[in-house]
């Protein structure tokens, strides 16, 4: 995640996205940890045992290295 973000950087993005299932804490923890902060929520957006899970939407915005 670390060298996505520096490259990311390097290649002067703004902001990063990603979606993680709300059933998955630790990917949360580690986003958070990064930084990343909830923004929204897809609805229904993953298949999941019984129906759909929603997708949580995180957002970083990225600041220049230095």
């Amino acid at each position: 995640l670390r060298a996505l973000l520096r490259l990311a950087r390097a290649r002067r993005a703004e902001r990063v996205f990603l979606e993680v299932r709300p059933s998955n804490p630790g990917a949360i923890a580690l986003y958070e940890t990064e930084g990343f902060n909830e923004i929204g929520r897809r609805p229904r957006y993953y298949p999941a045992r019984n129906g759909r899970e929603d997708a949580v939407v995180m957002a970083l915005e990225l600041l220049p290295e230095g």
